[in-house]
């Protein structure tokens, strides 16, 4: 089973802090996501924006 993580989790991680915004915008207080489900999202977000 993949960890999942919360979007505060998320949002301080080095990973996503080129995107903190997009991870504050995007994903939901109240649900945990795995890291592939919020990078699927962002990007998800970012190819719509092009």
């Amino acid at each position: 089973m993949e960890e999942r993580y919360t979007k505060s989790e998320i949002k301080q991680s080095e990973r996503f802090k080129a995107r903190c915004d997009a991870v504050e915008a995007l994903l939901k207080e109240d649900v945990c996501y795995s890291i592939e489900e919020a990078e699927e999202i962002i990007e998800g977000f970012m190819k719509g924006c092009v």
